[in-house]
């Protein structure tokens, strides 16, 4: 799978509506149990579980725009005019 595949791959994952609510339950849960943790090395566990959530999320973002990014790259090199992102790269199907 090249850089742009990738990319594409990585867009469809963070838009994915099951994707997405594992993320904001994993949230909920971790917050509950930080707030209701009874040891100061509870809550450490519980914030580096977050902050592994968060870094996750940023991985795969970073993977989307690389994609964007390697696709102007080709672009340019075949000698095509820069244009919008194709449809792929759009929001939902509404563009």
């Amino acid at each position: 799978m090249d850089k742009v595949e990738r990319g594409i791959a990585a867009r469809h994952l963070l838009e994915n509506e099951l994707f997405k609510e594992v993320m904001l339950e994993l949230d909920g849960i971790y917050h509950a149990a930080w707030r209701n943790a009874k040891t100061v090395e509870a809550r450490e566990d519980l914030h580096r579980y977050v902050t592994v959530r968060d870094q996750i999320i940023k991985d795969i973002q970073t993977i989307v725009t690389t994609g964007k990014l390697e696709e102007q790259r080709l672009e340019q090199l075949a000698g095509n005019v820069v244009r919008p992102p194709m449809n792929e790269w759009k929001r939902g199907n509404n563009g």
